[in-house]
């Protein structure tokens, strides 16, 4: 493996977590709508709350991932006998990328129900 492998990674996970922070923007452009009549939503504002949540969490382990890419990239092109290190944390930034996109599928997944509740109020 060479050391610029994990760098090459680095701008597609940039556009999940463009794609994310529109989520998040979106999301709290909609909680601020439904405040405003918070009584008949109540229920509906605290599910879009979770859901901002579960995208904070998403974001978090995108960053994570791309930290860990960056470093791996760099740990290999100074250390190149180790490559062990830079394996590791090759691995370790692919498992935080796809704990980010479990935790988005589950925010998709949800997001049906939350709408539906949503048009029946």
């Amino acid at each position: 493996m060479e050391w610029y492998l994990p760098m090459t990674i680095i701008p597609g996970i940039g556009l999940i977590i463009l794609s994310t922070s529109n989520i998040m923007l979106s999301l709290n452009k909609e909680i601020s709508e439904l405040l405003e009549d918070k009584n008949k939503y109540q229920e509906v504002i605290a599910a879009k709350l979770s859901q901002l949540i579960r995208t904070s969490y998403s974001i978090v382990f995108q960053y994570i991932g791309v930290l860990l890419f960056l470093f791996s990239g760099i740990s290999r092109a100074i250390y190149e006998n180790n490559s062990q290190l830079s394996n590791g944390l090759l691995i370790a930034g692919v498992i935080a990328i796809s704990i980010s996109i479990i935790i988005l599928l589950i925010y998709s997944i949800k997001a049906i129900g939350i709408k539906r509740k949503h048009l029946e109020c």
